[in-house]
């Protein structure tokens, strides 16, 4: 695909080198994105996801790094892994327990949010793996379009 440098592009490319940096909406709306050849995706902010975090249900959580500190002060690298375990979770939509990689987080939060169905609907980190298929799998049996999602 060939890239075409103007001054639309060169805020692009530099939001790919540094995708921390976020773009206000009003920017990314005024930007030709389909003649530049970029997808409106490019834009916003991306954040790193581990294959690991990927395939379960993590509700955001992901391995972070930092440093182990001694008493002397001295510091090395160390990675804060979460909390994960395999656990059956019951769908009442489906009527079965469903194995999944969670962590304590994403338990507790489903405890709050009153089960995994409303969980896998209405989280916005729900958007690949198994949490996704077993959300696809909730709204065939609902009823609704794919795309709707409260």
């Amino acid at each position: 695909n060939p890239i075409f440098f103007t001054m639309q592009s060169s805020i692009k490319i530099a939001s790919l080198v540094r995708p921390w940096v976020r773009l206000p909406q009003q920017l990314i709306d005024s930007l030709n994105v389909k003649k530049i050849g970029f997808s409106a995706a490019c834009l916003t902010q991306i954040r790193f996801k581990s294959n690991r975090s990927r395939r379960g249900l993590y509700d955001g959580r992901d391995i972070r790094s930092g440093n182990n500190v001694s008493h002397s002060e001295r510091k090395t690298k160390r990675k804060f892994k979460p909390n994960v375990f395999v656990k059956r979770v019951y769908s009442e939509t489906l009527d079965e327990m469903i194995r999944f990689r969670l962590t304590t987080s994403a338990l507790r939060t489903i405890d709050k949010v009153g089960g995994l169905d409303n969980y896998l609907l209405n989280s916005k980190n729900v958007f690949e793996g198994t949490g996704l298929a077993v959300k696809k799998r909730i709204l065939e049996k609902v009823g609704e379009p794919e795309g709707i999602s409260p």
